[in-house]
């Protein structure tokens, strides 16, 4: 097992940290096509428009007829859901590109000359001897002309046994300038009903390095903070007035081959005791949270489904003891209603070298965004996952309750640590 920690100083006032700037998408040491664990590309729906300012947007673009697309969980090895390819009745020829896009349908040539003398890694698993004659690999365009770069899983040692393969296409280092299609998919033989599952499509440097890196960001407008190393802050404005959120946040990415199902974030404090404590007398203490998401908050917004919502106001739940049962989105409330106040997706931090769910930041499930707890004591986890629209970088607040505060300074101890095998 290894590990890699940032160890934090967090006051009421004070909190100080070492930081590395996040690199761009095309040149991060691993890049997803398609992918729960690493980040890159952001997929969007065929006749959704791609805003300009995600120089991520792509789109699943078939070149002919359809080959049948779908989700699937079963058997997954790498994050929550995997690409079924199925081989519908009739079908003539076809090519699935995933294709960088802006606006409704333009494409948008990727360069991807930092990947060259690098690699397209994927997983594929099938029963179908069919495949091994599919080609796999991306377009490029080069004086003017589309031009496909491919292999078949053959010539990659596929086996067709059932199992997942994880299957490697070497880039070449030139004519990578203006890549039009990321990943190409086109089955030779044609079978009604053969499929094959794919997954984990990425693109990886040659001798590509690994990072973990941790960058504040301002709570007001999400801009990054300039001086890394000064302090964050609360309000002086929140003494007194309850659960508080700090005033910057910290953004976590991790960039790196290292990655597989095997891997955790956990955030916890470096001291015996969980929370903030008086620097002159650690019998008083100040309860602390933190709150991961996969988006900058708060957000809301109504789907097909119903209102949805994530704040940063806090609610504290307690039985009629007056007992503290846990954290709750108080604005989550305000709009759905009481029933949500069991949702708790603020967590108290806990001691070093915690293991439980508490501690869970993220893992490749996704974020660990809030618990669901009944007034019987039944606990669910539950993560959103990273999907492929967002980035796998997820925002980590922390939040006390300065109602409590009987002096000018607390402090503690905290540990963000990435665990993988």
């Amino acid at each position: 097992m290894n590990f890699k920690n940032f160890i934090l100083s967090l006051f009421v006032l004070l909190f100080a940290l070492s930081s590395v700037v996040l690199a761009a998408n095309n040149t991060r040491n691993v890049y997803s096509v398609y992918s729960d664990n690493f980040t890159g590309a952001h997929f969007y729906g065929e006749s959704v428009t791609v805003p300009s300012s995600d120089e991520d947007g792509m789109k699943e673009y078939h070149w002919n007829q359809k080959m049948v697309v779908t989700p699937q969980s079963d058997g997954v090895v790498e994050g929550v859901q995997y690409s079924r390819y199925t081989i519908p009745a009739e079908m003539g020829w076809d090519v699935i590109a995933y294709t960088p896009v802006t606006g409704s349908n333009t494409v948008a040539p990727r360069d991807m000359s930092a990947y060259a003398n690098g690699s397209i890694k994927f997983l594929a698993r099938s029963t179908k001897s069919s495949f091994l004659t599919a080609k796999v690999g991306y377009q490029y365009r080069y004086s003017g002309s589309d031009t496909n770069y491919t292999k078949t899983l053959s010539e990659l040692n596929f086996v067709a046994d059932g199992q997942w393969h994880e299957l490697s296409i070497p880039v070449p280092s030139v004519n990578l300038g203006l890549v039009k299609a990321l990943f190409l998919f086109q089955p030779m033989t044609l079978t009604e009903g053969d499929y094959i599952d794919i997954d984990n499509i990425r693109w990886v440097k040659n001798n590509a390095g690994a990072t973990f890196s941790v960058i504040r960001k301002k709570v007001s407008d999400n801009t990054v903070v300039s001086d890394q190393t000064a302090p964050i802050s609360f309000s002086e404005d929140s003494y007194g007035q309850g659960w508080t959120v700090a005033d910057q946040y910290l953004e976590l990415d991790i960039d790196g081959e290292m990655l597989n199902n095997n891997w955790t974030v956990r955030v916890f404090t470096n001291n015996d005791i969980a929370g903030l404590y008086n620097v002159n007398d650690t019998t008083d203490v100040l309860p602390t949270a933190w709150k991961a998401s996969c988006t900058t908050l708060p957000y809301s917004y109504t789907d097909d489904k119903g209102a949805n919502i994530n704040t940063l106001q806090i609610g504290e739940n307690k039985n009629q003891a007056g007992d503290l049962l846990g954290l709750y989105d108080a604005g989550k409330v305000a709009l759905i209603g009481e029933d949500v106040k069991w949702l708790y997706p603020w967590f108290f931090v806990t001691t070093q070298n915690d293991t439980s769910a508490a501690s869970l930041v993220f893992c490749n499930q996704g974020c660990h965004t809030f618990e669901n707890t009944t007034s019987s004591g039944v606990t669910n986890q539950y993560y959103d996952p990273f999907t492929n629209f967002y980035d796998r970088s997820p925002k980590l607040f922390f939040a006390c309750n300065t109602k409590l505060a009987r002096a000018a300074k607390y402090t503690a101890s905290f540990v963000v640590k990435l665990s993988y095998e």
